[in-house]
């Protein structure tokens, strides 16, 4: 093949650390760029789609949460021009759950085959191809999930819901990638609900996103049409409040005008939403 066919790539290995001490990690994704004066050429993540790994090395990875971390890459990726800067961004924004591997440089006259060979290289495992799929408990996610539809539909409420809203409907930012869970519109407000994660510092760190980010939704929400926007975050009821991240996330929320409620509020929130939207004749 010759030489001036050839681009020169750097990737990383994007790497699940859930006990940073012990200096475990699996690997989890991998991220391909073709750095250029201007920014990138090309420039992708492919993200592992068998988790039976990470399950068996932390039974308390929330892999909803893992699974949603190559359309964040994505987005980071279309607002980035710096490639020295962008892996240590990215690791910040996971704060240290999720580890970048020192740069690695490579030839290839594709970068997507590059980036298939590599992802077969550094993600699959071929003694976890004859094993089962263990069965893995709900995330902390998926059970505050059911646990806010459960109360809605007991509270008859559940088919009015406006369900998985997009952020940037209202923002009018492509890149937005906040989505919340369940929205009512009631009169001049729209009250958001949403399930907030929070035993990991993954979590910790995205639940401090939505809640600096939602004033700014809010504020768009009310230019638009007028509309007061409420946001309720709801939490699990047994959480570690001597934990100064869960604290401080919890704080967030409070310090940008949202609610926090447990999901065992949820049955008397979901009445009086119910109670309200009867008396507007809904």
């Amino acid at each position: 093949m010759p030489m001036a066919d050839l681009k020169q790539l750097e990737f990383y290995v994007l790497r699940y650390v859930p006990y940073v001490v012990r200096e475990e990690f699996v690997n989890i994704g991998v991220l391909l760029l073709e750095p250029r004066a201007n920014g990138f050429g090309f420039a992708d993540v492919r993200m592992t789609n068998d988790w039976r790994r990470v399950y068996c090395h932390d039974r308390q990875a929330d892999i909803e949460v893992l699974q949603g971390v190559g359309a964040y890459i994505r987005m980071q990726l279309q607002h980035s021009e710096d490639v020295d800067l962008l892996p240590r961004k990215l690791e910040d924004s996971f704060a240290n759950l999720i580890q970048i591997s020192p740069r690695k440089v490579c030839l290839a006259v594709e970068p997507a085959r590059e980036l298939e060979a590599l992802s077969s290289i550094y993600l699959k495992d071929p003694q976890m191809q004859s094993l089962p799929a263990p069965a893995r408990p709900k995330s902390e996610h998926a059970m505050l999930l059911a646990g806010i539809e459960d109360a809605l539909t007991r509270a008859g409420i559940w088919a009015l819901r406006k369900e998985k809203v997009p952020a940037a409907q209202y923002t009018k930012k492509n890149g937005d990638r906040l989505v919340f869970d369940f929205g009512y519109v009631l009169g001049s407000e729209v009250r958001f609900f949403q399930a907030v994660p929070l035993r990991t510092n993954f979590n910790q760190v995205m639940a401090v996103n939505i809640a600096h980010h939602f004033p700014k939704v809010a504020d768009c929400i009310h230019a638009e049409n007028g509309t007061r926007a409420l946001l309720t975050a709801v939490v699990a009821g047994d959480l570690d409040h001597t934990n100064p991240d869960i604290e401080f996330a919890l704080d967030a929320f409070k310090d940008n005008n949202a609610s926090v409620v447990t999901v065992a509020d949820m049955p008397s929130i979901a009445d009086r939403t119910r109670q309200d939207l009867t008396a507007m004749g809904r």
